[in-house]
């Protein structure tokens, strides 16, 4: 239904001296492209595979053939993009007749809307990360149970899990410090960045920003300062005790993925002359390998 004289009466003159609209103060930057990867969407629905590489070298003896290998086929699946839209109408009478530009601010404020939902979409891939099934493997992002081409076991998140601690973190890098590729070959990766909800600043200043041991008297030096650590809080993560371990932005495997950028429109109706302003995107995201990221949960 379009906004109407009716139902806006009041700013068809004189009332108020000044008319806030709730627009949620200044427009935040976009969160998301600092925690994963952000991409155009080529084609819809977006298929990918998994291949190995080569097994470890095996020994070859004098005089007899060299031992033969090839690459193992892994699992596949398919994204699809999904679209969002939203649309402001105002008769022609309220739009002219608009006393102090509220009318006019609508369609400006569709923008952030647009960018909540961005957040929204892109940051479901955390949020599910401990109880949806994704990527090639068809596991949860973090697990205990990832099975390699090869059928090896391995995991990317504590068992038990844990909550934030100068431990936590460290069990994490060595996790990541031992973690193999899909043939039992060492995997190369250091964590850069750690991912938690704001609720933890204070903690993370603690275990990541000082220069010192933690809640300690003496002079030793705080263990994790060399690995050069830095927290991303991320207001966006439904659960406030999820942290994350994760490698650089440009070495992970989740994409948020636009199949089409916002698209702003604006037109007349021919027949009522009320003014209707539409939003359109259509987005995906992508969760493939998961040798990115390590996390936890306690479900808080």
């Amino acid at each position: 239904m379009p906004a109407t004289t009716t139902g806006f009466s009041d700013y068809l003159y004189t009332k108020w001296q000044k008319v806030l609209v709730s627009k949620g103060g200044k427009e935040r930057p976009l969160l998301y492209p600092r925690a994963m990867r952000v991409q155009d969407m080529d084609v819809n629905p977006y298929l990918a595979v998994k291949l190995s590489g080569m097994g470890v070298m095996q020994a070859k003896a004098e005089g007899q053939q060299f031992p033969s290998d090839a690459p193992i086929t892994g699992g596949n699946f398919s994204v699809t993009a999904n679209p969002f839209g939203q649309l402001f109408s105002v008769t022609y009478e309220m739009w002219r007749d608009d006393r102090y530009g509220v009318m006019d601010q609508m369609w400006f404020d569709m923008r952030k809307s647009c960018r909540y939902r961005q957040e929204v979409q892109a940051w479901a891939g955390y949020n599910n990360a401990f109880s949806v099934a994704t990527g090639y493997d068809a596991t949860d992002l973090c697990s205990t149970s990832h099975v390699d081409l090869d059928g090896t076991i391995q995991s990317n998140r504590p068992s038990p899990d844990v909550v934030l601690s100068t431990a936590a973190i460290q069990a994490g890098q060595l996790n990541f410090r031992l973690l193999n590729d899909d043939r039992s070959r060492p995997a190369e990766g250091e964590p850069t960045r750690l991912v938690y909800h704001p609720t933890e600043i204070p903690l993370v200043r603690d275990l990541i920003g000082s220069s010192g041991a933690v809640q300690s008297a003496n002079n030793d030096m705080n263990t994790l300062v060399p690995d050069n650590l830095y927290g991303l809080p991320a207001r966006y993560l439904t659960r406030t005790l999820d942290w994350f371990l994760c490698l650089p932005v440009e070495e992970s495997d989740m994409i948020f993925m636009w199949r089409d950028r916002p698209i702003a429109r604006n037109f007349d109706d021919p027949f009522t002359m009320d003014a209707d302003f539409t939003l359109y995107i259509r987005v995906a995201q992508f969760i493939g390998d998961w040798r990115w990221i390590y996390g936890s949960t306690t479900g808080v």
